[in-house]
């Protein structure tokens, strides 16, 4: 059975939460996947990244198991 929008709109909501936001004038963003505890930057306009360490390996964080507000975990 296909997913709808909807489905797949609350599966990101869910799964992704903006930890860090901001930016002097780009609103660049920290965004953590819950599953793995990956870490990305996201830049509007310009897209997504992963965060890596002085290895060159992902950047982690401490896995989170609930989240804390449906405006906390939005990335749009």
């Amino acid at each position: 059975m296909k997913k709808t929008q909807k489905q797949l709109s609350r599966e990101v909501k869910d799964r992704f939460e903006v930890t860090i936001s901001g930016g002097l004038l780009q609103n660049i963003s920290i965004v953590t996947d819950r599953s793995t505890g990956v870490q990305y930057l996201a830049v509007p306009n310009s897209g997504l990244s992963v965060i890596v360490d002085k290895d060159g390996k992902p950047l982690l964080t401490e896995i989170v198991e609930e989240p804390k507000s449906e405006k906390d975990m939005s990335i749009f």
